[in-house]
């Protein structure tokens, strides 16, 4: 079994750029951590979780603040759906991503943002089939880069500590796209 081109570029951007959304602008460097559920068409929703860091830019563009964020994100095992019985497939997924966000103050602890980057990702597939009592298997890999964009909602909980919730696409530039609907915390520092 081959791994899609689009999945491919899809984990790759993934992997590569990520940007910080903060309320909580007190410092300019934060960390933090999301978990959440993962779509692609075809396969099951599995659980994905984030760890990342960030800079807050000395920039300020109209009422917005500017930064960069870089990233670890496990996809996941997806699960392909409506296989005939005996048959199985799955794809695990894991991408290193970095991008720019643009936050914007909507009130006080309250803020809206946006994100733009690149995902590097790598993916392994595993397939089997059973026919006639002997089981068949097969394995690949593969891996690429492709675009990375999200938008979010974040609430400065305490001056330095914020919760957020994002969705996130990976999506290829041959067509097909990873999704990610996404909650975590962003601690400044």
């Amino acid at each position: 079994m081959s791994i899609p081109k689009n999945i491919k570029r899809i984990v790759a951007t993934t992997a590569l750029l990520a940007l910080p959304l903060t309320a909580v602008a007190a410092t300019p460097w934060y960390v933090g951590a999301t978990a959440g559920l993962g779509n692609m068409s075809g396969y099951s929703h599995p659980l994905d979780f984030t760890v990342f860091g960030g800079y807050n830019l000395p920039v300020h563009l109209g009422r917005g603040t500017l930064a960069v964020e870089a990233g670890y994100d496990h996809l996941g095992t997806f699960n392909e759906n409506g296989l005939p019985a005996g048959e199985s497939a799955s794809l695990r997924m894991h991408a290193l991503e970095a991008s720019a966000v643009y936050s914007w103050p909507i009130a006080r602890a309250f803020s809206v943002y946006g994100r733009a980057g690149l995902a590097a990702w790598y993916a392994s597939a595993t397939a089997s089939v059973t026919s006639g009592g002997v089981t068949y298997t097969g394995s690949s890999s593969g891996n690429g880069v492709d675009p990375l964009l999200g938008v979010g909602v974040a609430y400065a909980v305490m001056p330095n500590l914020a919760i957020r919730g994002e969705f996130r696409t990976i999506t290829s530039t041959s067509g097909g796209s990873i999704d990610l609907f996404d909650a975590g915390a962003v601690f400044s520092f």
